[in-house]
């Protein structure tokens, strides 16, 4: 299914892989001025100086048509650096109770999942994920908190989050990453893409502190 507002449009589709893959097809255009996968849609932006919604909905069709019969090849896996430092992990023990597990463990639970980035949204490069495992749930914190700091893991259960600026949230915080998840000045600002599958690996407080400030990789 598609729908036209102004200069988007949004396609409706079947499974994530086929979000993955339009993404990835759609991104090969010039044509598109920004495209945005969701999790079971995917959105793209044109100029309407150069083209008409009709000429943009019909070229988008033609190009999904096109895409249907092509393998999807995921973005390369990434390490993602965090530590669980108490400072950086407030709700570990909420975490931990509802997991059925030891705090202590609470790290290596977590850095042993595989998880991967369903959509970015809610702010620049802020990253939602999945992970394909059975998870309790854990759920929202009952009382949002006014600022949680960039770089933190927010974890309910199969869903995950990893904030990319200081932000209002209700995700209980399971830890920090030193990285940086969006510079407008970069050519690819976001450092995380849809697809892209995510591996954590636990790092000490002294690591953290250590890493270059403002960094990537």
């Amino acid at each position: 299914m598609i729908h036209i507002c102004d200069d988007w449009i949004s396609i409706s589709l079947a499974s994530r892989e086929a979000v993955f893959a339009a993404a990835r097809n759609f991104s090969s255009d010039k044509c598109w001025t920004e495209i945005v996968p969701g999790i079971d849609s995917v959105a793209i932006q044109f100029n309407p100086a150069l083209l008409s919604p009709d000429e943009a909905s019909h070229l988008a069709i033609r190009q999904l048509g096109t895409e249907v019969s092509e393998t999807y090849c995921p973005p390369p896996a990434i390490v993602i650096p965090i530590c669980y430092d108490a400072e950086f992990s407030p709700d570990r023990d909420l975490i931990a109770q509802k997991l059925a597990l030891k705090s202590t463990n609470l790290s290596t639970w977590h850095t042993s999942k595989t998880h991967r980035v369903a959509m970015l949204g809610f702010m620049p490069g802020f990253a939602y994920l999945e992970s394909p495992e059975e998870c309790p749930a854990i759920g929202r914190l009952e009382n949002p908190r006014q600022l949680v700091s960039a770089g933190s893991i927010g974890i309910i259960g199969n869903q995950s989050c990893i904030y990319s600026f200081d932000s209002p949230g209700g995700w209980p915080i399971i830890g920090r990453t030193p990285l940086r998840l969006f510079d407008p000045s970069r050519d690819r600002p976001a450092l995380l893409t849809a697809g892209q599958t995510i591996c954590f690996e636990s790092i000490t407080r002294q690591a953290f502190d250590q890493w270059p400030q403002g960094a990537m990789e």
